[in-house]
């Protein structure tokens, strides 16, 4: 089995694909990259740090059998660079067939963009990083070109980086080890879970988390997630206990589930849902929202080895597996969006 598969994604998903992007902060600027090259989000590993890098280069990191580079892009956007922590991510891409890791401090949040607010640059700049701003209520959010990425940091690249990068990285013995099993993780290939052919999806899955159980939503149905430091939800009177209320989201009422009610959890009542995230979801008909307790990362699910799954007698789970004793599971996002329950009369 080679290890350097390409990014598959259907064809007729690639029109809606085109416009979810990862946004995160860079030196109090907002930058964001295009998901459709993006294969997943992790936290930083241990990285392989060479005598000389060229510039923007950390080292390397050995993923899933492939040594790929890992890029620093502050360089290549004129910022210094600061240190690393625990808390950091890795964004692993893929362009034409090429695996490298794109560091970032933090991601802030995964939406769908419109495509009426998307604008190129008005200036060109030679070896820019930056081909296209998207307009937002906040502000402008910086695009990265990953096409400009990948030809800055080819063969081509011999710039020598003057920045020790193995200073950068946590050196206590207790961030060492969990550097080092991170890298460790992702050092076996192991053969990939195929889902049916009758199933649409990305190989993108949304993680998140509800009663301290796990679970996977393709991206595909995403349109953004919300803080609720954000928003506040308007309660609704004489509905379902499942219905939290509803929230004005850029100008769109939602209304609002509480997933785990609606998938028949037995959960606390909380007094206030500090510290929960709504997952603002695409319907065919519809947007949605869905509150759950936390939002941790996306993955892709092509290294879960297929013996482990297990499909589910659950509607509204499409299959689960077992990871590092932890159970996880895959929702069948169809079935919860066609669900009855959903279409209510809020006027």
């Amino acid at each position: 089995m080679s290890n350097n598969y390409p990014l598959a994604i259907d064809s007729e998903l690639q029109a809606s694909v085109n416009y979810y992007y990862i946004i995160f902060e860079l030196k109090d600027k907002k930058y964001a990259i295009n998901i459709q090259n993006v294969v997943e989000v992790i936290n930083i590993p241990q990285v392989e740090i060479p005598e000389t890098t060229p510039e923007g280069i950390i080292g390397l990191f050995n993923y899933n059998g492939t040594m790929i580079k890992t890029v620093d892009l502050c360089p290549f956007l004129g910022f210094p660079t600061s240190e690393f922590s625990l808390n950091n991510r890795l964004i692993i891409a893929c362009v034409n067939n090429e695996y490298f890791a794109v560091h970032t401090e933090n991601i802030e949040t995964i939406t769908k963009f419109d495509e009426e607010n998307l604008q190129d640059i008005p200036f060109s700049v030679e070896n820019s990083l930056l081909k296209q701003i998207y307009k937002s209520e906040n502000g402008s959010i910086n695009i990265i070109d990953f096409n400009a990425l990948v030809e800055l940091i080819s063969e081509k690249n011999n710039k020598r980086s003057k920045i020790n990068y193995a200073s950068l990285f946590p050196v206590d013995e207790k961030s060492t080890q969990i550097l080092t099993l991170r890298a460790k993780n992702h050092t076996v290939p192991q053969e990939a879970f195929v889902f049916p052919s009758n199933t649409q999806t990305v190989k993108q899955f949304i993680l998140f988390i509800m009663d301290n159980q796990n679970y996977f939503m393709d991206i595909k149905h995403v349109k953004e997630f919300i803080s609720l430091k954000r928003v506040n939800i308007t309660k609704l009177p004489y509905t379902s206990d499942y219905i939290t209320g509803i929230v004005n989201v850029k100008g769109e009422f939602l209304v609002v589930f509480n997933l785990k009610k609606f998938l028949n959890h037995e959960c606390t009542e909380k007094d206030n849902y500090k510290g929960c995230k709504l997952i603002v979801a695409e319907g065919r008909n519809f947007n949605v929202a869905f509150l759950v307790d936390d939002i941790k990362y996306i993955r892709s699910l092509k290294d879960v080895h297929k013996s482990k799954i297990y499909s589910s007698s659950n509607n509204y789970i499409y299959a689960e597996f077992m990871e590092d004793d932890k159970l996880y599971n895959i929702l069948n996002f169809e079935e919860i969006i066609n669900d009855e329950r959903l279409y209510i009369n809020i006027e």
